[in-house]
């Protein structure tokens, strides 16, 4: 039977490359390729083992560096950038796709979505900032357009505000929007990096580490607006956007890399979901890599949120980059979102 659907298939070969080297984005081209020439991970190469799209009953259009499982229609260049990632989407859309799927980051999908009108598109998540609405919570969850009916929605495209960022301020712009298909594993859109509104939880959550002596350890801290209000009220540094290591409350590794954390012995990790979303691993924070994870347990690792962000979010993600691991973080998971206060969520 012939495929219902044509789509094309697009790879971003250095998104995610500075996920582990502690960069907050991919968007420094010539760096990135450099990273990659002296041996730094293309995440693209292992996603596209976890997900077998000759599956799915689609038409595929695909660039070089895809999978051998449709029509090539456009060659990537041995040091490809967003140019070459909007000229497959402008060779897409001549030949009239039905949908854009596309393995990056928020960059990836700002490009595509310069060219792509009402095309819907959908984006395996595979960069360091996966904020936007066009993106599913998994690789694996590709298996859901199987189900797609055809039916599309509009979302915004999210992004790192870069001049903001570098003046010390870590704020999301809007760069328009964009048609994706309506299926059920569609990640929500992030809510805003700055403001966590009820500061006075915050702060009772912060006199609840210090009561109970919770920084008597070696304690990596992911990123988020929450863990660095905590960090401000207990009167520590807290990098916005980094992943800091503690060693009995004293700061000791500033926007650590993921080599840096791989060789430490670690008693805890304490995250914060992503607001609207609901990820606690596997965005914004990959330097945590599977290896450093499985190292501290699921037993060592904090929750910490504010009752207003957990309302929005009955249930958890991981997408750490490693099936198995997934799987083993599944289950309930505490969440402690005051002084006394302590809920439980699932990671589904």
């Amino acid at each position: 039977m012939k495929p219902r659907w044509r789509a094309g298939l697009l790879v971003n070969p250095i998104a995610g490359v500075g996920a582990e080297l502690a960069w907050k984005g991919t968007d420094e081209v010539e760096k990135a390729w450099d990273a990659v020439k002296q041996g730094a991970k293309q995440p693209y190469k292992e996603i596209l083992t976890r997900i077998d799209l000759s599956l799915l009953p689609l038409e595929w259009l695909v660039t070089s560096l895809t999978p051998s499982i449709g029509e090539v229609v456009f060659e990537m260049p041995e040091r490809s950038t967003r140019e070459d990632t909007i000229r497959a989407a402008e060779v897409f859309k001549t030949r009239e796709v039905d949908l854009i799927v596309f393995i990056g980051g928020d960059g990836t999908a700002r490009d595509i979505a310069e060219v792509a009108g009402s095309t819907p598109i959908l984006g395996i998540p595979g960069g360091v900032k996966i904020f936007s609405g066009v993106f599913i919570h998994r690789p694996e969850d590709v298996v859901s357009l199987s189900r797609w009916t055809g039916e599309s929605m509009e979302v915004e495209i999210l992004d790192l505000d870069e001049e903001a960022y570098r003046q010390g301020h870590a704020t999301q712009k809007l760069f328009g929007t964009v048609r994706v298909p309506v299926i059920d594993t569609l990640q929500k859109s992030k809510e805003g990096w700055g403001g966590v509104s009820d500061q006075r939880v915050l702060e009772m959550i912060a006199e609840r580490i210090l009561d109970n002596n919770w920084l008597d350890g070696l304690i990596a801290v992911g990123p988020g607006g929450t863990t660095h209000s905590i960090f401000t009220h207990l009167e520590l540094p807290k990098t916005l956007l980094g992943v800091d290591v503690y060693d009995h409350g004293e700061r000791i590794l500033e926007d650590a890399t993921a080599s840096e954390l791989e060789k430490i012995s670690l008693d805890e990790i304490w995250i914060t979901p992503i607001g609207r979303q609901g990820h606690i691993f596997g965005r914004g924070n990959k330097q945590l890599t599977p290896r450093v994870i499985r190292k501290v347990g699921k037993k060592n690792i904090r929750v910490l949120a504010t009752p207003e962000k957990m309302q929005g979010l009955p249930e958890l993600y991981v997408d750490t980059g490693d099936p198995e691991l997934d799987k083993e973080l599944k289950g309930y998971i505490k969440v402690y979102i005051s002084y006394s206060d302590t809920i439980v969520r699932k990671i589904i």
